[in-house]
This record gives C-alpha cells, sequence and structure tokens, in this order.
C-alpha cells in the first residue's frame, strides 16, 4: 500500500491510497473523510432528535 498525491485539471489536489497485487485497487482519501463528516453529521442530528 502506498499514498498517491496529485492535482487535476482544475488544480484539485487529490490523496489515494493505492494497493493491492493482482487485483490493484485505489481509494480517494479526501472523498472518504467528507463523506464520514457527513455521516458522523447526520447521526449525530439523528441521536439529538431520539433525546428530545
Amino acid at each position: 500500500m502506498h499514498l498517491h498525491t496529485y492535482r487535476d485539471e482544475s488544480r484539485s489536489r487529490h490523496l489515494d491510497l493505492i494497493g493491492g497485487r493482482g487485483h490493484p485497487w485505489s481509494i480517494d482519501l479526501v472523498v472518504v473523510v467528507a463523506s464520514g463528516i457527513l455521516l458522523m453529521g447526520f447521526a449525530c442530528a439523528f441521536v439529538a432528535l431520539l433525546i428530545r
């Protein structure tokens, strides 16, 4: 596994985690972190509704 960073045509930075032998795979870590933050926000809002 290794990290790969690059900029696309619109100069946005991407950070990928790349791994696998024979069947390579990659995960865009920026998308994973943003999705995790949104998911935690929805979970906290749902818990707040249940408590109230």
